[in-house]
């Protein structure tokens, strides 16, 4: 949950507006920037009914609605529409503080007024920044109970889940106690015991920026209190007291900074053809991968493999049905090989490290040759077909690299073999 891919399969918009060149245009933008199903209505009735009709397990996860309908007040939208538990974003022809007031009362998740040609693509990533909210956590640390419930109340409305701590070392023993990771902190400078300040320096020795957000908050009148704070390593700072939308609009900003982090490392690491891991993500995480327990009996399993013949597949039938095949090769891997740490070496190799019996990890690798040599590759007006050499090392008490180097070996002991085969370190 909470990927911006999941919002064509998952995520559905109801736009409600009277004006039909604002609702065309509106509905256009958000599937445009969205690529999710987006259903237009222009009265409170036509969005009940579509409501109604909505199967119930995949119902509306956002309302856009303009709150000037013909047929209810802005009170009765709101209300229907929080009623039928949608995110609901509220839109109004002018800002007016006394229907900004009461659009907050009631639920309203955020607000945006008709006042240029643009307000619908700001629309647009707000929605996809609250689904992606879903699947995010925060912390909210204060000494004042009634702060943190009311924060809290307020990062639930955007779609995340909130912790509560009452200082310094109660937000360390969340961090450490949670299940999920927690992607940002909202921390107050003065509680007792350990401050907000000491609380982000214990935190980033621990955490980096491009992993976790904090956002430092004091009511001090002292103008260094923000340096201070971003200093010790916090990302932003709040200054006491703030409103609903300052907070939600630094949380918004920070969480997708976390995420252009999280897209471009993922980028860093991984094969831009196949989508596996690539050889850079392997090196590193392959001493991770062989420390962690071993239990029943199994031991670590390190493999090299390599796509025979490949050049003539280029060569016969072009680099697009090279392509084909690595990609083809690779989604196999990916389902054979599910639970273990999968990358594309570069060219036409790949590599596998996981944990595994002896006797059952050579019969996964004959079972995976067997199961390529079986499938096919349509490209163009052409059926490809191709087979693998696997070299096994399962040699225990070797570290792990040499144990690469091992099976990189055995790999080319399986090519001048007559390929097609496996061939293992014992």
């Amino acid at each position: 949950m909470g990927k911006v891919g999941d919002m064509a399969a998952g995520c559905a918009v109801l736009l409600i507006d009277h004006e039909d060149h604002v609702r065309n245009l509106a509905a256009q933008i958000l599937r445009r920037r969205l690529g999710c199903t987006v259903d237009v209505a222009s009265s409170l009735a036509e969005a009940k009914a579509l409501m109604a009709a909505r199967p119930q397990d995949a119902p509306y996860f956002a309302a856009v609605a303009d709150l000037h309908l013909p047929d209810a007040a802005p009170e009765l939208i709101i209300s229907t529409l929080i009623h039928a538990k949608l995110v609901v974003i509220g839109i109004t022809d002018q800002y007016d503080k006394s229907m900004r007031n009461a659009m907050l009362m009631r639920g309203v998740a955020d607000y945006f007024t008709k006042c240029n040609n643009q307000i619908y693509r700001y629309v647009a990533d707000q929605v996809r920044q609250l689904w992606l909210n879903r699947g995010k956590h925060a912390l909210v640390v204060d000494d004042s109970a009634a702060t943190r419930n009311l924060v809290k109340a307020w990062l639930e409305r955007q779609q995340i889940t909130v912790h509560l701590a009452g200082n310094g070392s109660e937000a360390l023993d969340v961090m450490s106690a949670s299940a999920d990771p927690v992607h940002i902190v909202v921390t107050d400078c003065h509680m007792p015991g350990m401050d907000g300040f000491e609380l982000v320096s214990q935190l980033r020795r621990k955490y980096g920026r491009e992993h976790l957000a904090i956002i430092g908050v004091s009511s001090s009148v002292d103008p260094t209190q923000s340096a201070r704070f971003l200093k010790q390593g916090a990302n932003d700072y709040l200054n006491k007291p703030f409103v609903y939308e300052e907070l939600c609009a630094r949380i918004n900003q920070n969480l997708a900074m976390l995420d252009i982090f999280a897209t471009l490392r993922d980028q860093a690491e991984r094969d831009v053809l196949t989508g596996l891991h690539n050889r850079r993500y392997f090196y590193d995480r392959v001493a991770a991968k062989a420390a962690q327990p071993l239990v029943d009996g199994r031991g670590i399993v390190v493999m090299m493999m390599d796509i025979d013949f490949f050049k003539r597949i280029n060569d016969n039938f072009g680099h697009p049905a090279g392509d084909a095949v690595l990609c083809h090769v690779a989604r196999l891997l990916a389902e054979h090989y599910s639970d273990a740490l999968v990358a594309r070496f570069g060219g036409e190799e790949f590599a596998v490290i996981l944990t595994e019996l002896p006797q059952v990890a050579k019969a996964r690798a004959e079972a995976f040759c067997n199961a390529l040599q079986a499938s096919t590759i349509a490209h163009d007006s052409h059926l490809l077909a191709c087979t693998i050499s696997i070299g096994l090392c399962q040699t225990p008490g070797m570290p792990p690299l040499s144990m690469l180097s091992r099976a990189d070996a055995l790999l080319y002991e399986a090519k001048n073999g007559g390929r097609n085969q496996v061939r293992c370190s014992a």
